[in-house]
């Protein structure tokens, strides 16, 4: 790809997308919370950073719109995912392009479809994974649509069967929709839980912002008030950590086309 190109930053939720915007001085698009751009500075390319909203259809959706309004030579699924085997710990990236999508629940969660973009994000990969220094892994992300999944036997059945490593919402879609558009893919996202730290069920997630609704979240609060506290602290603690990290890695040159 040409180093003239733009990069696609593309994030679940505004609390993942913030630190990664700020920290690569960008500024907000049209003066929205959800789409940022930074001028290419150095060593770190043009880049522009979208919210997608949580989910499949979301994603692909945002990363349609986005292609058509960026031209992107790299498109990156950034944000954060869940372990479904022991051995990954919490702040350890996953560095990849391999996503299947499964059916949901009433499906079986049955595979229907595979993306890897493994020989065309080759370089790419390769760089950030230096620049890592041996805090990431690579495996197989499975992607289950629209809805979260908590169950911690299904977690670990859909490990068992499909040999994945981890589980998000998001990829999928964003890397169907490059692949449709012919640029390359990557995955640079972080582990939050793992099945000995599972994150809290606070139910449905904000759609558009990827938030838990406020008054679920009082109401696992109020049930959990010794956990509350150090859990969400260290829930924003390893966001903010990873999103700081992602934006030297851009400014830096880690991550371009």
């Amino acid at each position: 790809m040409e180093e003239s190109k733009s990069l696609l930053v593309l994030i679940e939720g505004t609390d993942e997308l913030l630190p990664v915007a700020r920290g690569i001085g960008a500024r907000r698009i049209d003066g929205s919370i959800y789409h940022w751009r930074a001028d290419a500075a150095g060593a770190m390319p043009q880049t522009f950073i979208s919210c997608t909203g949580v989910g499949t259809r979301r994603s692909r959706e945002c990363t349609q719109k986005r292609i058509a309004e960026t031209s992107p030579g790299l498109i990156v699924s950034a944000g954060t995912f869940g372990a479904l085997v022991d051995g990954i710990t919490p702040g350890q990236w996953l560095v990849g392009a391999r996503s299947l999508m499964l059916a949901d629940r009433a499906g079986g969660r049955a595979p229907l479809r595979q993306l890897e973009d493994g020989e065309a994000a080759a370089a790419q990969a390769a760089r950030l994974r230096q620049a890592l220094a041996g805090k990431w892994l690579d495996g197989l992300l499975v992607c289950v649509g629209d809805v979260p999944l908590i169950d911690t036997a299904e977690k670990a059945a859909i490990a068992s069967a499909r040999g994945a490593v981890g589980v998000d919402m998001e990829t999928f879609g964003i890397a169907e929709a490059a692949s449709a558009a012919g640029v390359p893919w990557l995955t640079a996202r972080v582990c939050v839980d793992t099945p000995a730290l599972p994150l809290p069920d606070f139910g449905a997630l904000n759609p558009v912002s990827g938030r838990p609704y406020y008054g679920r979240l009082l109401g696992w609060a109020a049930r959990h008030p010794l956990r509350c506290v150090p859990t969400l602290y260290g829930l924003w603690k390893l966001v903010n950590v990873y999103g700081r990290e992602l934006a030297r890695l851009i400014r830096e040159g880690h991550v371009r086309p």
